[in-house]
C-alpha cells in the first residue's frame, strides 16, 4: 500500500510507531509515502527565502524517518505548480538535492506526473529525466496524464526506464477518476509495455474516496488488475 500523512500531527514519530504496530499486525507492506505537503511544494523549496527552504528540508527529513520506520522505499513529490514559472536548472537542482538527501536516508525520491506541475507535462518531465541522468525516479499516475490531456500509454513510455512505482486508476469520457476495471483505460496495453521493458516496481490502486462506496469495490478492482496482469506476464 501507499500511506498518505495527512496532517502534522501524522507526523509525530510516536504516532507513526503505532501506525506501524497496527500495519505489521494486519501483514501490510507499506511501498510509498505521500506527504501532505505536495500542495506546498513550490513555497517550500523554490522561493527566495532561505530558511524556509532550510525548514522545509528539515520537514522531508522527518518524511525519509517515517518512511525508514514503515519500511517504505518511496517518497512521492510533486514539485512546482505549471502557473508559475521557474527556472529549469534551479528546478533540477532543488530535486536533485531532495533526491540525494532521500538517497542517504535509504529513500528513493520520486517525482510524480502531477497536473498543473511541470512534470505533468510530457515534454518538461522528458527533459527533465534527460538532465539528470541516473539522480532521478519517477511515479506515475494514470489519472494525472489523462487529466493533463495525454494518452497515459504514451506518457508512461517517457518515464518508464526510471520508473518505481505506478498508481493505477481509470477514466471514461464523464469522470476522471474511477477504480481500475470501471473505465475506458487500455491497462492491458499499460502493463504489457511496463513487462515487456522488465518493470519491477509495484503498481497501486490510487483513487479519490468518492469514487467508490465500500470496500468489496475495491477488492474487486484488484483481482480485475491482477488477472490482467498475469496475462501480460505469462
Amino acid at each position: 500500500m501507499e500511506l498518505f500523512i495527512n496532517t502534522h500531527s501524522e507526523m509525530d514519530i510516536v504516532y507513526i510507531k503505532e501506525l506501524k504496530e497496527i500495519i505489521d499486525f494486519y501483514g501490510i507492506s507499506v511501498c510509498s509515502v505521500h506527504p501532505f505537503t505536495s500542495f506546498a511544494e513550490s513555497y517550500l523549496f523554490f522561493s527566495d527565502y532561505p530558511r524556509r527552504t532550510a525548514d522545509g528540508l528539515r520537514i522531508y527529513d522527518r518524511y525519509f524517518e517515517i518512511c525508514n520506520i514503515l519500511g517504505a522505499k518511496i517518497l512521492n513529490f510533486h514539485g512546482f505548480k505549471s502557473e508559475k514559472s521557474i527556472d529549469f536548472e534551479k528546478y533540477c537542482h532543488v530535486y536533485g538535492t531532495l533526491f540525494e538527501k532521500a538517497k542517504a536516508a535509504g529513500v528513493i525520491f520520486s517525482q510524480e506526473n502531477v497536473r498543473k506541475f511541470v512534470c505533468g507535462d510530457m515534454a518538461y518531465i522528458k527533459r527533465f529525466s534527460d538532465y539528470m541522468q541516473d539522480s532521478v525516479a519517477f511515479t506515475f499516475d494514470i489519472k494525472q496524464a489523462y487529466m493533463s490531456g495525454y494518452d497515459p500509454n504514451e506518457f508512461s513510455k517517457i518515464v518508464m526506464d526510471k520508473l518505481v512505482l505506478v498508481h493505477l486508476n481509470d477514466f471514461d469520457t464523464e469522470n476522471s477518476c474511477l477504480l481500475p476495471g470501471r473505465g475506458l483505460f487500455d491497462i492491458k496495453t499499460l502493463f504489457t509495455g511496463l513487462s515487456s521493458f522488465s518493470y519491477s516496481g509495484n503498481y497501486v490502486i490510487e483513487v479519490y474516496s468518492g469514487v467508490y462506496n465500500n470496500e468489496k469495490e475495491i477488492a474487486e478492482s484488484v483481482k480485475y488488475a491482477e488477472s490482467i496482469l498475469k496475462e501480460c506476464l505469462l
